[in-house]
């Protein structure tokens, strides 16, 4: 796991874009949160393509979710408001760009197939103020692969304020064994309304059914936060994950005498 704080929002999208450059090359799957639309880590996507120093036409995109019962074109769609806000500016081979959809239960294991045969490079995920990843706090049967979940008042509204997406369908996205099988996850938590979700990484035990719980497993994890968010420097909490490791690796060797 590796924490990284910055001062400000700004800062904190720099930085992962920092920290995805590693990864750009012909061949890498990358799956983004919508959230991710108009923030500084997509203004310097765009920008060093335009420079020239990228090229994203054999780069594969995942998406996360999508609206039940909708075509990808159509204007309500989150592939629409990524395409118009990201592939298009980036010029994505929209050939090389998947996005779940249903209309019967074919299209989850098509999608499913997708994502078996894709294994993500990189799979950006926010934290909401609820604590909410992908839109739950807790991991169940239900939501641990692709699957449709009821959208929610307060998400419906959420949506229309920030992208003018008005649909009334219920959503179907990607589940937790989906992102725990991506090669390195990289966790966005901003505001200080979400400081106590970073101090649940931290300093709570492993709760099997906690979303944040489950990430923090995960070998390659990345908490980007800004100030506000973080409860400790990076120097802390990078002395508390050394002590933690060598605490599970002293563990490990003596269930090995055992």
């Amino acid at each position: 796991m590796k924490y990284v704080v910055c001062n400000s929002e700004n800062a904190v999208y720099n930085r992962v874009y920092d920290e995805l450059e590693r990864y750009i090359e012909d061949g890498a799957v990358f799956s983004f949160s919508e959230s991710l639309i108009g923030t500084q880590f997509t203004k310097r996507m765009i920008d060093e393509y335009k420079n020239g120093k990228y090229k994203y036409n054999h780069i594969i995109f995942l998406g996360q979710k999508e609206f039940t019962f909708i075509q990808p074109e159509e204007e309500s769609s989150f592939y629409k408001l990524m395409k118009k806000n990201l592939y298009l500016p980036l010029n994505v081979d929209y050939k090389n760009i998947f996005y779940p959809k249903y209309f019967d239960n074919q299209c989850i294991e098509d999608y499913r197939n997708i994502l078996e045969e894709n294994l993500i490079d990189v799979v950006i995920l926010t934290v909401n103020s609820l604590g909410e990843v992908l839109n739950y706090t807790e991991v169940t049967n239900e939501n641990n692969n692709i699957h449709i979940y009821k959208t929610s008042a307060r998400e419906k509204n959420s949506l229309r304020q920030k992208y003018n997406l008005t649909f009334e369908n219920d959503i179907i996205s990607i589940g937790y064994d989906n992102i725990m099988n991506a090669r390195n996850i990289f966790l966005v938590v901003l505001g200080k309304d979400k400081r106590k979700y970073v101090e649940k990484i931290f300093e709570e035990e492993k709760n099997n059914n906690e979303v944040l719980s489950l990430l923090k497993t995960h070998n390659n994890l990345t908490v980007f936060v800004d100030k506000d968010a973080g409860y400790k420097t990076e120097e802390e909490v990078n002395r508390l994950i050394k002590a933690k490791n060598r605490k599970k690796a002293i563990e490990e060797i003596r269930h090995l005498e055992k």
